[in-house]
């Protein structure tokens, strides 16, 4: 039985709270009410899900979604399933960020500073040391306008998170620098 991300996000948010209605149901998992009802549909069918009585309940629905024995193994499965698809996402990237810092260094003792979301700046830092790179992140900034902010002789490339051929002479024309010391990071 094959599964989705759509349908792991649903099974999560059953097996982590207590969900009466559709409408929660669809809050929870991220997905929108059409999308839930469908995939719910599915997951009823599959045994996977049931409907439960609920007495109690503040709302005087009576009625609770429930995970069946099956659905926990189905969610457990797929978790499984999607971390490993996650690992490998970053694994493929982190190779990819890794040989673009040796192509900007080129075996030679280089400062850079990154321009972009600091998450992705602190990756770079962990890969130059992981990797033992002639380089170092020398500073962050977190867009073109702060870029401006840096000292021009303290780094020797400015990294561009976002950047394409005219981005880069944008930039450059903006913050002063020569576009021979800014790259994209892509």
């Amino acid at each position: 039985m094959e599964l989705s991300k759509r349908d792991f996000s649903i099974l999560d948010a059953l097996d982590s709270r207590e969900i009466t209605t559709q409408r929660e149901l669809a809050a929870h998992a991220g997905v929108s009410l059409g999308q839930v009802n469908y995939v719910l549909k599915s997951l009823l069918e599959k045994g996977l899900v049931k409907i439960g009585n609920f007495h109690k309940s503040p709302r005087k629905i009576g009625y609770v979604y429930q995970l069946t024995p099956k659905g926990i193994e189905a969610k457990m499965s797929l978790a499984g399933k999607f971390m490993m698809s996650k690992l490998e996402e970053y694994h493929d990237i982190r190779e990819k960020l890794a040989d673009k810092l040796r192509r900007v260094g080129e075996g030679t003792e280089c400062r850079i500073l990154f321009v972009g979301p600091s998450l992705i700046g602190g990756l770079l830092d962990s890969i130059i040391k992981e990797e033992g790179l002639k380089m170092t992140l020398a500073g962050h900034c977190s867009d073109l306008e702060d870029l401006r902010n840096h000292i021009h002789g303290s780094f020797d490339v400015a990294l561009l998170f976002e950047g394409n051929g005219q981005k880069l002479k944008s930039a450059a024309r903006s913050s002063g620098l020569p576009e021979e010391k800014l790259c994209s990071i892509w």
